[in-house]
């Protein structure tokens, strides 16, 4: 139950650092890389912290492989999740990455674990409201190629950073690991190629709000995996996620068909259930 919580509060916070986001890269105001950049550092100093206060930095070398490859497709993954968010609907891009729940269970098949009924249905019940969704000309295509690669790619991340807590690392040591190669990479390419230092955005009351409350998010979405399993966190976090980006996409955005999207949301959030 506390990962739960844990989830829709993050989620919560994540999607305001999204919708500000989302608005300044549309206005040229930041490249995608500032953008996730500022998603990052924030979440990046309180892993520092909760190190530095519980005095303690558990690391185990021989999760070095693992976490190089997740390092690897995070890089891949924070790239085109932050084009997704910048070129898609807000509901779109929500519905779409509850695809991940699927993929992540038959990663789970694969793996030598069995499905049960009720999650085969869930399966079933999630693809065809997907179908829907996509046939339906209410659900916007732009950028779409970008949503299914951020909702492929996470199923390595996460199933990689799920065996890294639970048999090497802790999760702040982990994680800031991960999103210190992040930074440098996206810091890089921030000054490269969108000639922009992301550091001196964050002197700016936007982008410091958006930087501050996506490190909320992050932080409490992190620790919500070690209280149930990834599915399970996953799912929830998806399915919240699918809720907020309906109520931003239609009040910042104006996006329509909100019935449908209501719809198909209930329809997901069942198919959740019966995931986990």
């Amino acid at each position: 139950m506390l990962g739960i919580v844990l989830v829709s509060i993050g989620t919560f916070f994540d999607e305001i650092s999204t919708l500000i986001g989302k608005k300044e890269v549309q206005n040229k105001k930041e490249t995608v890389f500032t953008m996730a950049f500022l998603s990052l550092i924030w979440s990046t100093l309180w892993f520092l912290v909760i190190i530095l206060w519980k005095g303690e930095f558990i690391f185990s070398m021989a999760s070095l492989p693992t976490l190089l490859l997740r390092s690897l497709i995070e890089v891949g993954l924070i790239y085109v999740g932050t084009l997704a968010v910048v070129q898609s609907d807000r509901s779109t891009f929500g519905f779409v990455r509850t695809g991940t729940i699927p993929l992540l269970l038959l990663a789970d098949l694969w793996l030598g674990y069995t499905l049960t009924l009720p999650q085969i249905f869930g399966i079933v019940v999630i693809v065809l409201t997907l179908l829907v969704a996509f046939l339906n000309h209410g659900i916007h295509k732009e950028g779409i190629r970008f949503v299914i690669l951020a909702t492929i790619f996470p199923v390595l991340t996460i199933s990689l950073f799920k065996y890294n807590i639970t048999h090497f690392n802790s999760v702040e040591a982990e994680q800031l690991i991960t999103h210190i190669i992040l930074l440098v990479y996206l810091f890089f390419m921030a000054l490269r190629l969108g000639h922009e230092n992301p550091l001196r955005m964050l002197l700016k009351r936007p982008f410091f709000v958006q930087s501050f409350t996506a490190g909320i998010g992050g932080v409490l979405i992190s620790f919500a995996y070690l209280f149930a399993p990834a599915s399970t966190i996953t799912a929830a976090k998806r399915a919240v996620s699918v809720l907020w980006a309906i109520v931003s996409g239609n009040i910042y955005f104006e996006e329509k068909h909100i019935g449908l999207k209501i719809a198909l949301f209930l329809s997901v959030a069942a198919g959740m259930f019966l995931l986990v």
